[in-house]
């Protein structure tokens, strides 16, 4: 008997230890299913170290965390789950009890959401909270600051850094930052897109004491008819911009500093927006951006200047291509070859490779996740380029070739130069990169021969680009 009592009772001490290994391990709970029909029901019910798994479909509701630890994901992603808030005049998604960084909202479509008499955030409300947010779209919301997300603080003493990861904000709008805004908070953001937001005052982000580190995200076609289409820094914000894209943003320019504001940008590119300070970059009131390894180029009207400086502020511009010229160590001047149609790559022979600063490079990614430095150093701009080899350098001659009959090469010179490249591809291909070098050299002798001739068949500019690209081929195969 004592025997048994003994077994009996190691029983029951294994099975309360299996009960608080489970406990501590958590919780899953899904919605809907029965006593949770819905989000918030589920979030009541648990406690900090559970989950939240919320099956494909839309949910009329809007949720607050109540300052639990918990994991809120979807099992189909943003594509198939929606939290709309369409009707209940509030943020959808609500952190106001200190949550931190075990508080994750994960795989969500966050919609619907109106936060104009509630002040902040339509889509996402931070107040003094720091949870963390993956794959997330935050798209259709409204407030009066943070139309897709607000994060900030009242007390000085209280903090707000959320982590905001792979998400998308658009068609977001507000007052003050239609995609995002932050208040004296400094979230980290990355591998974000902000499109199609609008607000008077940062179209795609509005910073206000804040210093946000924002990282391989892009910021295109949103608007403020005010300050900073794509993002408006105001008092004291020093946000960390790096491998970005600005573009196509419209009414008032890429970026916008104000009121003491100095970010530090580097490797961003900043095209095709339009504004009336600047469609580049404005910096005013006591605001001195670093900016380093960008690209300012064809922004606003084929005249304007591409960074602009107001009341007593400066930008330090170093080893940026900066269109119409900016004074700095490394600054050029030069078309980039974008490859164009909205592409912000860059094309083979760009002098923004290898032409940028490497002692600055932190982010060891560009914007396309590639290694950062690939070449003889860093380039400008968001994108690194991809070496070229010696069959991608002479596929770009041909292109190149063929790009320019009619402009700055006669139909019959085309036919000379295609069938010269056309035999140093034969020659690669079949191993001969001597026969190669030799077609080059014949190459750039008949381009000196003509170009020396009277009735010119191609134009110096051209043939000068041809020679450079024969020579760098040649340098290529190691001649």
């Amino acid at each position: 008997m004592t025997g048994r009592r003994n077994l009996k009772m190691w029983l029951t001490i294994c099975s309360f230890l299996l009960a608080l290994v489970s406990t501590a391990a958590g919780t899953t709970l899904y919605v809907p299913s029965a006593p949770y029909p819905t989000i918030q029901a589920a979030i009541n019910a648990v406690v900090s170290g559970d989950q939240i798994e919320v099956a494909p479909g839309t949910y009329n509701e809007a949720i607050n965390f109540l300052g639990k630890g918990i994991r809120l994901y979807s099992s189909g992603g943003p594509a198939g789950t929606t939290i709309d808030a369409t009707g209940l005049n509030s943020s959808v998604v609500t952190c106001n009890s200190f949550e931190g960084a075990n508080t994750i909202l994960q795989g969500f479509t966050v919609t619907g959401g109106n936060a104009v008499e509630g002040y902040a955030g339509g889509g996402m409300s931070n107040e003094a909270s720091s949870p963390t947010v993956i794959n997330c779209t935050f798209s259709g919301n409204q407030a009066t600051v943070g139309g897709g997300m607000a994060n900030y603080i009242w007390e000085a003493t209280d903090s707000c850094n959320p982590t905001v990861t792979n998400c998308t904000f658009s068609g977001n709008t507000a007052v003050a930052g239609g995609g995002m805004c932050n208040i004296g908070s400094s979230p980290t953001v990355t591998n974000c897109t902000f499109s199609g937001n609008s607000a008077p005052y940062g179209g795609g982000m509005w910073n206000f004491d804040a210093s946000p580190t924002v990282t391989n995200c892009t910021f295109s076609s949103n608007t403020s008819d005010t300050r900073g289409s794509g993002m408006h820094n105001e008092y004291l914000s020093n946000p960390t911009v790096t491998n970005c894209t600005f573009t196509s943003n419209t009414g008032s320019g890429g970026m916008l500093n104000y009121d003491n504001s100095s970010p530090t940008v580097t490797n961003c590119t900043f095209s095709n927006n339009t504004g009336f300070y600047s469609s580049g970059m404005y910096n005013d009131y006591r605001s001195h951006p670093t900016v380093t390894n960008c690209i300012l180029w064809g922004n606003g009207s084929s005249s304007q200047v591409q960074i602009v400086n107001g009341f007593e502020s400066t930008a330090a511009v170093t080893y940026s291509d900066v269109q119409y010229a900016y004074a700095g160590t490394g600054n050029i001047d030069e078309d980039p070859l974008f490859v164009g149609g909205g592409d912000y790559r860059l094309q083979e022979g760009s002098p923004c490779i290898n032409a940028g600063d490497d002692s600055v490079v932190v982010v060891t990614t560009d914007l396309d996740g590639n290694p950062r430095i690939q070449g003889l150093c860093v380039d400008m701009g968001a994108f690194e380029a991809t070496p070229a080899t010696p069959e991608t350098m002479l596929a770009g001659l041909r292109a190149y070739i063929v790009e320019q009959v009619g402009l700055g090469i006669d139909a019959e010179m085309e036919v000379s130069l295609l069938a010269k490249v056309d035999a140093a591809i034969s020659a690669l291909n079949r191993g001969n990169t001597n026969d190669v070098k030799v077609v080059m050299n014949d190459l750039k002798a008949l381009v000196n021969q003509v170009e020396a001739q009277t009735d010119k068949k191609i134009m110096p500019d051209v043939a000068a680009k041809i020679i450079d690209r024969a020579n760098a081929i040649i340098t290529a195969l190691g001649g």
